[in-house]
């Protein structure tokens, strides 16, 4: 048998099986198609790696992220103190303070204070209270011993026994009911009840002294207009 008699081999069509391709990869309209079909599939090849990156990249964001600042103990207690009211300050009886103390509320003392006392608010002092120093309060009750001079923007009530050794003044009102060795200056009224004594001036611009009362000491009464032109 000849050459001529041989089955002849047809050439292989690579894109023979592709849906809508024409047989021949030679022509331009077939490269055209497959560009196009190979263009969409790389496109969407491309955008599923860029979400699956990005996911990848979120995930690990989320992780390096920073976490906020935990709150240190001076900005805790600072939270506490914008809400929190002030409590009742106590000094209980048998209790020594050596040197002065100061309070931004309520204030009591039953115990012993050697040195100065400052109260940004009311003060009590009990029966078995001493105080070797100066008192300054916005008002004060005193039934125990005060040795230094006490200074009060509002006013002053002094039990029956109470006991100051010392000058008084107060921006209001003073009432007596102890005993004060000392000179007393009251914005407003000063009363003196039936078993008050005081030795000593008083200034003020108004004084009652009940019957009973003890008052040796020179007393001035004068307006504020006539205490402001003397």
């Amino acid at each position: 048998m000849g050459n001529d008699d041989k089955p002849q081999k047809k050439p292989l069509n690579l894109n023979a099986d592709i849906p809508g391709g024409t047989g021949d990869p030679d022509t331009f309209a077939e490269l055209d198609r497959a560009s196009k079909r190979g263009g969409l599939l790389g496109r969407m090849n491309a955008a599923f790696h860029d979400a699956l990156q990005s996911g990848r990249g979120g995930e690990e964001g989320a992780d390096i992220r920073q976490a906020p600042p935990r709150a240190t103990a001076d900005d805790l207690a600072i939270r506490r103190a914008k809400h929190t009211s002030p409590r009742k300050m106590v000094v209980p009886e048998g209790v020594v303070i050596a040197g002065s103390m100061s309070s931004g509320s309520e204030t009591e003392i039953s115990g012993r204070v050697e040195g100065d006392v400052i109260v940004d608010g009311r003060l009590y002092l009990g029966p078995t209270a001493l105080i070797t120093g100066n008192v300054r309060a916005t008002s004060c009750k005193v039934e125990g011993l005060i040795e230094g001079k006490i200074e009060c923007s509002q006013e002053i009530d002094l039990g029956p026994h109470g006991r100051l050794n010392a000058d008084a003044m107060a921006g209001k009102k003073i009432t007596v009911a102890g005993q004060v060795f000392g000179s007393i200056t009251a914005g407003g009224l000063l009363r003196l009840v039936a078993s008050g004594r005081i030795d000593g001036d008083v200034h003020a611009k108004r004084l009652v002294i009940e019957e009973g009362a003890s008052f040796n000491g020179g007393c001035t009464m004068r307006t504020p207009a006539q205490r402001q032109g003397a």
